[in-house]
């Protein structure tokens, strides 16, 4: 793997999804029936809409940093990282599915269901594997 420039404006995303990741976990482990209350669906939709951001910036910002090119799309970010050597096409793959629902967040919120608020919960561990390999590069 690449090492990554220690850049001050990495701690502040990386603090960022480290948190959102503990609150998604946390009200998962506490709410078992969060899907039967409409605020709760809401409350756990703002935390993957912010979560989700945090983590395409946090590509950004290495990108942006390393000066590896410039992304057309979100999904190219995670693209540019795995070229670059930076992560694995598994973990790009994976990141470059979850804009989707980043999208679907941002752009068509009513649309957005229970079961595709399980189906990032199921990907907390690839944004999980993101981050510990962003940190593990860090000089």
């Amino acid at each position: 793997m690449k090492e990554i420039p220690s850049y001050t404006r990495l701690g502040p995303v990386l603090l960022d999804i480290e948190n959102y990741i503990s609150d998604m976990n946390e009200f998962t482990i506490t709410r078992k029936n969060w899907n039967q209350d409409k605020w709760d669906t809401y409350s756990l939709s703002m935390i993957a809409f912010s979560l989700l951001n945090r983590v395409i910036d946090l590509g950004e910002v290495i990108i942006q940093e390393m000066r590896l090119g410039v992304p057309q799309h979100y999904r190219d970010i995670f693209s540019i990282l795995a070229k670059n050597g930076i992560i694995d096409e598994t973990i790009s793959n994976e990141l470059s599915s979850l804009v989707y629902y980043r999208n679907l967040l941002s752009h068509e919120y009513q649309r957005i269901t229970t079961k595709d608020l399980q189906k990032i919960l199921t990907k907390i561990s690839v944004i999980q594997t993101f981050l510990d390999t962003i940190r593990a590069g860090l000089k």
